[in-house]
């Protein structure tokens, strides 16, 4: 039941943000606004928002298909822990990658990872079925496809999802798993060390450049991120839309009072931004 609860409530607030842009920016993973205006519910929030359907439905779907197993022979209690520390785990992680970045995502794939790395541990014979199709996949099977899927999305730059968390929320779900049933986890102490020792070769790649792994090839010369510049001109074009916004409010002003009721600050403006016209 819980389950569902958290897939409802995650389809509900994607749907919402979808139709409603000012709710996706104020949900959004976005360091500087988490550093700077200490808005730490970001770090949480950005779990209840994805990029387009296909984000959402595979993160849901995922999601369902091992948490339904986890809540099942856990309860309530450790699928919670196990999702909301793999999604503060992701989003920390990204928090410390990009903290000197202009860097925005989001979607729960950090706490989607956490849960399906915990279940790979936790539940015996886990593994997932494919819609229509008589196919079953593994629960090691699939998180493999899933981390693979991670590496070659942070090589091309997709979207503006959080990539980088998968591995964050990777390392949390199996610390979680190690905490709950130690005796579980080393019961296949090789697959429990490699996918560990794999989420922590990616960090420590990512830590050396967090966008190292963006691109066709591998250098150690910084590259710009697409979501980054994205979110970047956007921003820029946000700013540029305030302050012509601001320069036809004055020259309304000028037109309806005249240019002697102006603040010595607004000439300032007006000035300004003559001169800048003069120059282009």
């Amino acid at each position: 039941m819980t389950t569902l609860l958290l897939c409802l409530g995650t389809g509900v607030v994607t749907f919402l943000a979808f139709q409603d842009p000012n709710l996706r920016d104020r949900l959004l993973f976005r360091p500087d606004r988490i550093l700077a205006h200490k808005e730490w519910y970001r770090l949480l929030s950005s779990a209840l928002i994805h990029a387009d359907w296909m984000h959402l439905g595979f993160n849901l779907f995922t999601l369902y298909s091992f948490g339904v197993s986890l809540e099942s022979f856990w309860g309530a209690p450790v699928l919670l822990t196990t999702y909301l520390a793999a999604v503060l785990g992701g989003s920390l992680l990204s928090l410390f990658l990009h903290r000197n970045h202009d860097y925005a995502a989001l979607g729960a794939s950090g706490g989607v990872c956490g849960v399906l790395f915990a279940s790979i541990f936790l539940v015996p014979g886990t593994g997932v079925g494919m819609f229509l199709l008589p196919i079953y996949i593994p629960g090691p099977v699939f998180a493999v496809i899933y981390l693979v899927a991670t590496f070659f999305a942070l090589r091309r730059g997709t979207g503006n999802i959080g990539h980088d968390a998968h591995f964050g929320g990777a390392i949390a779900g199996l610390l979680v798993a190690l905490a709950v049933s130690p005796q579980s986890c080393l019961a296949a102490p090789v697959l429990f060390v490699s996918a560990f020792a794999f989420a922590v070769f990616c960090l420590y790649v990512l830590a050396r450049d967090p966008f190292q792994l963006s691109g066709r090839t591998f250098s150690f010369a910084p590259t710009e991120n697409r979501s980054a510049r994205r979110y970047r001109e956007y921003d820029e074009n946000r700013v540029r839309k305030q302050a012509q916004a601001e320069i036809d409010r004055l020259l309304d002003k000028v037109s309806a009072e005249g240019l002697h009721r102006l603040t010595p600050r607004e000439r300032q403006i007006l000035d300004t931004a003559a001169a800048k016209a003069r120059r282009e």
